[in-house]
């Protein structure tokens, strides 16, 4: 009986001070969902003289959008393999989703130490010595 005593009072102080983190007003706020709204990865087509023939945006949940091409598209093109938070009209036209943007801003993502942007995946890790494929007694 006391045991459990103990593991429910543990269990209220757990569940007391999760109430008084998410009731802190510096979190940082979860935006609300937008349909207008796309992020993802711009693709770029370009025919033989590097005029851009087609715009998509590249979204991994909700699928890829094709891009209006009027000023504001054109010049979306300028991000091409870029990651952007795209705003505008958003319809649905033979089959293909399709999007006149409004505004759109370049997502960065945070850099962390060691982080090299140009290499995919994570950072290499040191090795240390006599470890490795080439070290005796290591991986073969």
């Amino acid at each position: 009986m006391k045991k459990m005593t103990v593991l429910f009072v543990i269990a209220a102080l757990v569940g007391f001070i999760g109430i008084a983190k998410a009731a802190d007003p510096n979190m940082p706020k979860r935006p609300q969902f937008d349909p207008n709204a796309i992020r993802g990865k711009v693709l770029v087509q370009k025919d033989a003289n590097g005029e851009i023939t087609s715009i998509q945006i590249e979204n991994r949940r909700r699928g890829n959008w094709e891009v209006v091409l009027d000023d504001k598209g054109k010049e979306l093109g300028q991000y091409e393999n870029k990651f952007v938070h795209v705003t505008g009209k958003v319809e649905d036209k033979d089959g293909k989703k399709w999007i006149t943007v409004e505004s759109f801003t370049e997502l960065k993502r945070p850099q962390r130490p060691g982080f090299d942007p140009n290499r995919p995946g994570r950072p290499a890790r040191p090795q240390r010595p006599g470890r490795g494929p080439n070290a005796p007694g290591g991986a073969q």
